[in-house]
């Protein structure tokens, strides 16, 4: 009731007064000067009008901070400065509202019980204080007294990053400091909309996808990002193509550095908001790749546009991730060393298997009618054109054994799977028009078109294929899969090696729905007692991250399991013993693997909850 009555103020009060034109802050340079051995940095807060895409209507206004004499910024001026340095900073409040500032107060790194600085209309305070621990910070502004949780109105933007390097240590020039913001303006329905400003913007740096930065390195390369969530929305970022490993995090003031044993290897990292991640990665192949938010509903534009629209997405195969895709997205493009000649085939070693992956629908879909979607493995004899499995049947490779899998497409509308996860080249990787490797350009899949891809799986674990394209009908009515690496000569037995695929499905209805394996109420599974079960988590909701416990029947407390891997890839010793069975922060395009040894019979329930809707698999130990 809150944040409705809020909405419907929001919407009846005129927007703050004009002013001058928000620059994207690429966070390159440090703001504020050293005087005397002291930092100072002279912030004011101001009104101003941002363009994060060409598409935003001018009328569009948010508030922002600058530096003293510059220009508004999105996101506010970087303050970085090394572990135990002398700070001051003063803020000016150029608004019409009281502000209340976050995050300066008490230092960075330094727990306070009130980090808040309050100032009334066309106020001025300063503070200071010494850096504290190294690591990624924020800083933050509120004009209706919001956590940064539930803060997406135009005071949104009043957000910055702050950067404490060790002691005595010379900051890697080539780092980049990416702040994502949110703004979210839907004004209450019974209002007439003068300014038309229903808008919800997603933004890196200030910039949305396709108009950000666009990100170029070498293959070999060490690329070192630090990543802040000043949004209040979470947001799972993936990579694609190659994994990265998560040197540090961070919640709130404070910030962690892990030792290199204590560091995972991922390819997606969920983020809540306030929090921050660093992390570092090396480029092997050349081609052109995404970091993307793994969250539909963020990158992809608002508002939606109509088939009618986009249709010659399947035609022109340069433009579909450029007009398919916004928010936050990041391009990458890594370059060859050699300077190898544009035109150069690609090449991968002759597959060991052979695999057809069909996509096919059950019936016609219409504006108001979704149909079941799915992925089916040809075994044999080609299927029936209208069978759908949702999930699609387990995709189960060797590690180092090159796959050559034909994806060929039976649906009425074209497509593309990603191999999400696995390290291959850029043209397989399922962004059409986007993914390359030298010459070679991966299509869209037109109706009735076929592509054939291959690729050899270098680490054994669980990943995932699913559809990328972005519309939501797809994804939603169930065109994904699980995706298993064994190591050579391992067999998989699928009584004590079970996946758990969280997604949206039809199931019988005409609207998609949180699901388990496909189902809403799923069949229960079977273990053994005394023998340990591999329990292979995967969450590939649109978008909502999951809450998931296991627990016996008749009892609210978690049995109790051993983490075993994240996204394909063994966790730290030190991050696998045995711990209640909860997984709180389970993101989407996220896996995990849990070893669970029942020691005796039981009825057990895995319990998954996303968005508010909860489903429960029954787990029987025999």
């Amino acid at each position: 009731m809150r944040r409705l009555a809020l909405v419907a103020l929001l919407a009846l009060a005129p927007p703050p007064r004009q002013a001058e034109t928000v620059v994207p802050n690429d966070n390159r340079l440090p703001a504020g000067a050293v005087e005397g051995g002291v930092l100072r940095l002279r912030l004011v807060a101001r009104s101003a009008t941002w363009h994060p895409t060409a598409r935003v209507d001018t009328t569009v206004t948010v508030l922002a901070f600058a530096e003293e004499g510059g220009a508004p910024r999105i996101p506010g001026p970087l303050l970085r400065a090394h572990a135990g340095a002398e700070v001051r900073v003063s803020v000016r409040n150029d608004l019409d509202s009281t502000l209340v500032v976050h995050g300066l107060r008490g230092g960075t790194g330094i727990a306070v019980a009130d980090d808040t600085l309050q100032l009334a209309p066309r106020a001025e305070r300063e503070v200071a204080f010494r850096a504290g621990a190294p690591g990624s910070y924020l800083y933050w502004g509120t004009t209706t007294r919001s956590p940064l949780a539930d803060r997406p109105w135009r005071d949104s933007q009043l957000t910055g990053a702050i950067v404490v390097d060790p002691a005595g240590a010379r900051p890697d020039p080539a780092e980049r400091i990416l702040v994502i913001t949110v703004l979210d303006l839907f004004p209450d329905d019974t209002v007439r909309n003068r300014k038309k400003e229903d808008v919800f913007e997603r933004a890196i740096n200030g910039r949305s996808w396709p108009d950000g930065e666009r990100l170029a390195y070498a293959v070999g390369d060490t690329v070192r990002w630090r990543w802040l969530n000043g949004s209040y929305l979470p947001h799972p970022m993936h990579l694609h193509g190659f994994h990265f490993d998560v040197t540090a995090r961070g919640e709130r003031n404070a910030d962690t550095t892990y030792a290199p044993d204590a560091r995972r290897t991922v390819v997606t990292e969920l983020m809540v908001p306030g929090s921050t991640f660093a992390m570092q990665w090396v480029p092997t192949r050349a081609g052109r790749w995404l970091m993307h938010c793994h969250m539909r509903a963020h990158v992809t534009p608002f508002p939606e546009r109509p088939d009618s629209a986009r249709a010659h997405d399947a035609h022109d195969v340069e433009r579909h991730a450029t007009t398919a895709m916004e928010g936050l997205v990041l391009g990458v493009a890594v370059r060859d060393r050699d300077d190898a000649p544009a035109a150069i085939a690609v090449a991968e070693r002759a597959p060991a298997r052979r695999l057809r992956l069909l996509a096919q629908q059950r019936g016609a879909a219409t504006p108001k009618r979704q149909v079941p979607r799915g992925f089916v493995l040809q075994r044999g004899a080609p299927p029936r054109a209208d069978s759908v499995e949702v999930p699609g049947a387990p995709i189960v490779l060797t590690r180092g054994e090159t796959v050559g899998i034909t994806v060929v497409n039976r649906l009425r509308e074209p497509t593309t799977v990603h191999w999400h996860g696995m390290e291959l080249e850029s043209v397989y990787d399922g962004v059409s028009g986007w993914s390359r490797t030298r010459g070679s350009v991966a299509p869209l899949v037109a109706p009735g078109d076929s592509f054939a891809v291959a690729f050899t799986p270098p680490r054994a674990g669980t990943f995932i294929y699913h559809t990328h394209m972005d519309e939501g009908p797809q994804l939603v009515t169930g065109m994904y899969g699980p995706l298993l690496v064994l190591e050579p000569g391992e067999p998989w037995d699928p009584a004590a090696d079970r996946v758990v695929m969280i997604g949206d499905a039809l199931d019988g209805d005409t609207v998609p729905r949180l699901a388990l394996n496909g189902r809403r109420a799923p069949p229960p599974i079977t273990l053994a007692a005394g023998r340990t079960a591999r329990l292979r988590l995967v969450n590939i909701h649109p978008n909502g991250p999951a809450v998931v416990r296991l627990t016996a029947a008749s009892d609210t407390v978690p049995l109790r399991w051993r983490p075993r891997a994240k996204d394909g890839v063994d966790l730290p010793a030190t991050l696998r013993a045995e711990r209640p069975a909860r997984l709180g922060r389970f993101g989407v395009g996220e896996t995990y693997d849990f070893d669970f040894t029942p020691a005796r019979a039981m009825d057990a329930v895995l319990s998954v909850t996303v968005e508010g809707q909860t489903r429960r698999l029954p787990v029987r130990v025999r």
